[in-house]
């Protein structure tokens, strides 16, 4: 079992964290989440070497980790782009989510798990604000996710939804808003008394329906963006 904390925001080759690697991997996927490196835009590596003051190696072990992520492209000749993400994207990556995470959740025994721990980290969360300080709250809204995911002997799935949890914060960060957090918030207490409960078909529901309204929001306003 993974320990919780900031690593559950962490994918497999994130072990490196703390090198060199694992702090060009962690600002440059921060980059692409903010904005500040835009779908289709071409990265260059010695660009960001200089930004991140290291050498190209760790910036292109970091690159290319994040295209096995799939928030960059590789191409021959070319180089690396930020990919171009699509409601047809969006569709899928919360389509595996909800088929992986279902598993992940009927595989846990909610005897182990702290439901007060749940209602601190919901707390904290409920606590920031996604306008004004958007990488904090994804971090935590993570942390709290993961707190449960992790109850499940599942490495490899937990691993994969990890990735896809990167490739749909893509999308939190343009859409995500206060409103929003409030209704999220609201979901998580559903999601807290299931486990209270011990009813696991009931934590299914709840968490399905609560990834099924942030897909829809995130639908809704991709599509008016275009």
């Amino acid at each position: 079992m993974q320990e919780r904390g900031e690593e559950v925001t962490q994918t497999v080759k994130d072990g490196q964290a703390g090198s060199g690697v694992g702090r060009c991997l962690k600002q440059i996927r921060q980059m692409i989440l903010n904005g500040d490196l835009l779908p289709g835009q071409k990265v260059h590596q010695g660009e960001l070497a200089t930004i991140l003051q290291t050498s190209r190696i760790p910036v292109r072990e970091a690159l290319s980790t994040l295209q096995a992520e799939g928030l960059l492209d590789h191409r021959p000749n070319t180089g690396f782009s930020v990919v171009r993400f699509s409601r047809q994207d969006l569709y899928e990556i919360y389509l595996m989510r909800r088929l992986l995470e279902t598993e992940l959740l009927r595989s846990i025994d909610l005897s182990h798990v702290d439901a007060a721990e749940l209602v601190r980290l919901d707390d904290r969360l409920s606590t920031i604000s996604v306008q004004d300080e958007p990488e904090q709250y994804h971090q935590a809204n993570t942390e709290f996710h993961f707190a449960l995911f992790d109850h499940s002997p599942l490495q490899l799935v937990r691993r994969e939804v990890a990735q896809l949890w990167y490739k749909s914060a893509f999308y939190r960060s343009l859409y995500f808003d206060d409103s929003s957090a409030a209704q999220a918030h609201d979901d998580h207490r559903a999601i807290i008394d299931a486990v209270r409960a011990g009813d696991i078909e009931e934590l299914i529901r709840v968490s399905d329906e609560h990834r099924t309204v942030t897909e829809n929001l995130m639908s809704r306003r991709a599509g008016r963006s275009r």
